[in-house]
């Protein structure tokens, strides 16, 4: 038996209203159409479910049976439907986010707040975690959107480029860092101590390619996964460090200085990813112009512009 949720109301309206013409206008089908979908439920069911003469419609001993499963049936299924309807509305309603801790701690305070101001219905959850948890999560449907560094394009992984910025080279300095002034050729780094990412890191393994020209490449070096053990390592004396440019806000708590590296420019292209395929996402757009607003008003205020 293969009864539709269709046929059950077109069964319980006829009941209720005692005549086909009456429940074709409430299901808004034809008298026709109401007509088949009752012959098919009786065949189904080998039995007739209502008595019809030209001038009244009334449920056979069949179809009275049938009338209390109909309605609870009908009844429980309405009842989870809309249940259903609002687990998806509030699912809707709650953006998953992921970044690098150093991005989720010094932007996303602010595009947070930009963020919430023009979409106050979203609940915004942000994850602060390493690069590669960020992008197996988004393969695996566990966060909506990630940020950060990503070189090599992924399946399955959509990009879409915020903004870039140039390697910096990090110094410690008598008082805190205030704006980035100076420029610094790779090959005036000399034999300077260097504090680095780990050598798996794709940031790291860029730097290593210009080093090499120098004959610096995979030295032994202080190594540490985190940006700001790295930041907090060069204030207090163990070396300098080359890093991305968006460290330079959160480099405002340290007594460092900053320098561009140039002779080359190197450029780092920060991205938005999300998972191909999927329906678009409430509030991914609008966040992702936060995210890079903070970004780009960052730069600007540590190049002192």
């Amino acid at each position: 038996m293969n009864l539709t949720q269709r046929q059950l109301q077109a069964f319980l309206n006829i009941a209720r209203l005692s005549s086909f013409t009456r429940a074709a206008e409430v299901l808004h089908i034809t008298q026709s159409g109401l007509s088949a979908l009752i012959r098919d439920m009786e065949a189904q069911m080998n039995c007739r479910l209502f008595d019809r003469t030209t001038r009244s419609v009334s449920l056979t001993d069949a179809g009275a049976r049938l009338l209390p499963v109909a309605t609870r049936v009908v009844s429980e299924l309405d009842s989870v439907s809309g249940e259903l309807k609002e687990l998806s509305t509030q699912a809707r309603r709650i953006l998953r986010v992921a970044a690098t801790p150093l991005i989720a701690a010094s932007v996303f305070p602010q595009a947070r707040a930009a963020f919430q101001e023009q979409r106050p219905e979203i609940t915004l959850q942000v994850r602060d975690i390493d690069r590669r948890q960020i992008q197996d999560e988004i393969e695996q449907g566990l966060i909506d959107v990630g940020f950060g560094i990503f070189f090599k394009p992924a399946s399955g992984i959509e990009r879409v480029e915020l903004t870039s910025f140039s390697l910096v080279f990090i110094t410690a300095a008598e008082k805190e860092f205030q704006a980035i002034t100076e420029k610094k050729t790779w090959n005036s780094l000399g034999s300077t101590p260097l504090v680095s990412l780990p050598p798996d890191n794709p940031v790291q393994q860029l730097i290593e390619e210009h080093l090499r020209r120098l004959g610096r490449a995979d030295e032994n070096r202080p190594v540490h996964e985190n940006l700001q053990t790295i930041l907090a390592m060069v204030e207090a004396g163990f070396g300098s460090a080359i890093l991305p440019g968006f460290v330079a806000n959160a480099c405002r708590r340290y007594r460092v200085d900053i320098s561009v590296l140039v002779r080359p420019t190197v450029p780092i292209n920060y991205y938005q990813i999300t998972r191909k395929g999927r329906e678009p996402i409430q509030g991914a757009h609008a966040l992702a112009t936060a995210v890079k607003n903070v970004l780009e008003s960052q730069q600007r205020q540590s190049a002192g512009t």
